[in-house]
């Protein structure tokens, strides 16, 4: 891959957000390839990486999320661009109090600097 508009030679792989691939194009500057609309839909982003690692075709996942797979080389990030859609909620029930543990994850994940703590790349 030498530019985004190679990937329209590829099979795309995506989750379930429909737009995310769209929204990626458009960061990297260009229009979703005529095989955007026939990509390959996973519920799991394990299970998409573990198909873009076998070669099935290219995902589109958040960089932090796999970047044991990106330092060892069985997955790369040959552009630039990025999107966010969003991000997660830490939540609790209102009827339990906070535990010891629950109080220290909250701590340290809310400590997290904000492009630690960010949606998919």
């Amino acid at each position: 891959l030498h530019a985004p508009q190679d990937l329209g030679a590829l099979t795309l792989l995506r989750s379930y957000r429909q737009d995310e691939w769209s929204r990626w194009f458009e960061a990297a500057g260009m229009e979703a390839p005529a095989n955007f609309a026939s990509a390959i839909v996973f519920d799991s982003s394990l299970a998409m990486m573990e198909a873009a690692e076998q070669g099935a075709g290219v995902a589109l996942a958040p960089a932090l999320m796999f970047s044991r797979q990106l330092s060892k080389g069985s997955i790369r990030r040959p552009f630039h661009a990025s999107i966010s859609l969003g991000s997660y909620w830490l939540t609790k029930l209102k009827s339990r109090e906070p535990t010891a543990a629950m109080s220290a994850f909250a701590d340290w994940i809310t400590s997290l600097e904000p492009d630690r703590r960010s949606a998919p790349s």
